[in-house]
């Protein structure tokens, strides 16, 4: 039990992404309420990305040959239960992973990301916007009414660039 919620906490705090300011405190209320605004007026309008791999630094390419370059379309807003701001990238072409060299090769469309820095979330217009990225595992994340961090693995950090 300690163990597996250790675990949970340790993946909570490697996937912190961006949390909006107001007037110099955390607005995790805020985020919350524009969030559930949105799902609730479908109002969230998806935009196409481009993510790379960061040189030097962990990422999808350390779990998939595929993963230096890979495009897809943010679709939804995802409910995070620390507060950041996650989005849910649906992969144009389904990317080929493995967690480790002794797991199987499985498949995934989709992607979640966030923001990595504070004061530089991802957004539409986003140029080379620093991100964490995570594969989903379980694809029941697309409709679950908050992100639940097991389905996915956290795979480190890439760059966020809109193309049209």
């Amino acid at each position: 039990m300690k163990k597996t919620a250790s675990l949970l906490l340790s993946s909570a705090f490697l996937f912190v992404g961006c949390v909006k300011k107001k007037e110099g405190s955390l607005s995790t209320e805020s985020t919350t309420q524009n969030s559930e605004q949105m799902t609730a007026n479908q109002e969230f309008n998806p935009y196409k990305l481009k993510l790379n791999t960061i040189e030097g630094e962990s990422g999808l390419e350390n779990y998939s040959t595929d993963g230096k370059e890979v495009y897809g379309s943010i679709i939804k807003q995802l409910q995070g239960s620390d507060g950041s701001e996650y989005y849910l990238l649906k992969l144009d072409k389904s990317l080929a992973y493995s967690e480790s060299e002794s797991t199987p090769i499985q498949h995934t469309d989709y992607l979640i990301v966030g923001g990595r820095f504070q004061g530089a979330p991802l957004q539409k217009g986003a140029n080379k916007t620093v991100v964490n990225v995570a594969i989903v595992k379980d694809h029941t994340v697309a409709t679950d009414a908050q992100l639940d961090f097991e389905k996915a693995i956290f795979a480190g950090m890439g760059e966020a660039t809109e193309v049209q």
